[in-house]
């Protein structure tokens, strides 16, 4: 479907693609090195039960960040915020590989900064995405396109998965530099193949401060029940996904009391994770999709992830508790991210990336605070932490069932 759709594209258009997929590429590369590092280093640092308080200090920090991007992205253009960011995420990291060992607090500021850029990198990409990609071919394209960048998953987390031993953990920094290099010059490509070409801009809306730039984006999820929806899902999967983050680092930490090993273990988790979401990408979101249709698909999600956690209840081993961090990242990188992602098509051009900002970066990385919260009231019942998200599952659900009909008639508009 892929490849005979292809045929049928411009040599602007394929360039595009082209291009799109290997920006999503080796975004997901460089991630799968600096997660694991960053994670083991962390928990070596301070262990787990600081981890909601890292994840509570993200939110300042998101909010200023997601703030900034929303107020000068009208002003630099795509390409250069991104030429921007990606400096900054080369120079802080390569940083790290040098004073990781050296300076306490650093661990802590790593963990926090590399849980907030990832997204703001996939904002960027997927914001173009939306802008280039009609409905229609977004159905058979975008699994593509994470498909690919699974790809690029897989082939980073081959680093710490089995090399994090041998040369240590900090030394895998390094490879932030080659790899946003090549980013940086497709993503360069990949806006040239646009109708906008290179200096895609958005409307300035003349903000005069980062905070009004952040509150337009704000305004505008509040003024629509649609990307409410949006704001709403993402939230419960990512305070779920969290909770079980939690569990899972919790017995790594009892289970596994070397920070390289950890490294190791994490990395080939990671790239389970990511060999198991290739086939989903590939070729279960299209069929997905066709069969069962955007509403459905929103449907079945919750309802597998709520059968996951019920399991886990059962069977509360580290082996079970490994398999439901597996399943529940497989699910939000494939299936789950796919899509949302098309939810986003039907909007206008600022919707799709400032109010986007707001919902894939600050609402989706500050989630965490709501799950550390739980946490850290439940220290003492860290098994309670499964039953709360059996509930929001179902919350999941409930909205869904409440909100199918506006989702119809938006997507009915585009298709």
């Amino acid at each position: 479907m892929f490849l005979s759709a292809l045929k049928n594209f411009s040599k602007t258009e394929r360039l595009f693609v082209l291009f799109a997929l290997l920006t999503g590429f080796f975004i997901n590369c460089d991630y799968s090195i600096i997660r694991p590092v960053s994670n083991a280093v962390f928990l070596s640092a301070y262990g787990s039960k600081l981890f909601p308080y890292a994840w509570l200090a993200t939110v300042p920090l998101n909010l200023l960040i997601v703030a900034l991007y929303n107020k000068y992205l009208p002003r630099f253009g795509c390409f250069k915020m991104l030429a921007c960011i990606a400096g900054a995420i080369t120079f802080f990291n390569l940083f790290c590989a040098i004073f990781l060992q050296h300076i306490a607090w650093l661990p802590f500021f790593f963990y926090l900064w590399k849980e907030i850029y990832i997204m703001l990198m996939f904002q960027q990409l997927w914001s173009v995405i939306h802008s280039t990609i009609s409905f229609d071919k977004a159905k058979y394209l975008y699994g593509f396109f994470f498909g690919f960048g699974a790809l690029g998953a897989v082939l980073g987390s081959i680093l710490p998965g089995f090399f994090a031993v041998k040369v240590g953990s900090e030394t895998l920094l390094y490879a932030t530099l080659p790899i946003y290099l090549a980013l940086t010059t497709c993503y360069y490509f990949a806006l040239k193949a646009t109708k906008e070409g290179v200096g895609m801009k958005l409307d300035d809306q003349k903000e005069r401060t980062s905070l009004q730039a952040f509150g337009h984006g704000v305004k505008m999820i509040g003024a629509s029940r649609y990307l409410t929806f949006i704001l709403l899902i993402v939230v419960l999967m990512q305070v779920s996904s969290t909770l079980i983050d939690f569990q899972f680092n919790h017995m790594l930490e009892r289970t596994i009391f070397d920070k390289d090993l950890r490294t190791q273990y994490t990395g080939r988790m990671l790239g389970i994770v990511h060999a198991a979401t290739i086939s989903l990408q590939l070729f279960g979101s299209f069929l997905l999709v066709h069969f069962l249709g955007i509403k459905r698909s929103h449907f079945l999600i919750p309802f597998l992830l709520c059968l996951n956690s019920v399991a886990f209840q059962f069977f509360p081993f580290f082996g079970v508790i490994s398999f439901a961090y597996v399943s529940i990242k497989s699910c939000d990188f494939s299936l789950f991210g796919i899509i949302k992602e098309m939810l986003y098509i039907p909007l206008k051009p600022d919707e799709k990336f400032r109010a986007k900002a707001i919902i894939d970066v600050f609402a989706y990385r500050s989630s965490k605070a709501i799950a550390s919260a739980l946490i850290l009231g439940l220290q003492a019942f860290i098994p309670f932490l499964n039953w709360i998200s059996i509930a929001l599952f179902a919350l999941w659900l409930v909205i869904i069932a409440f909100t199918r009909q506006k989702i119809d008639k938006v997507l009915k508009r585009e298709a």
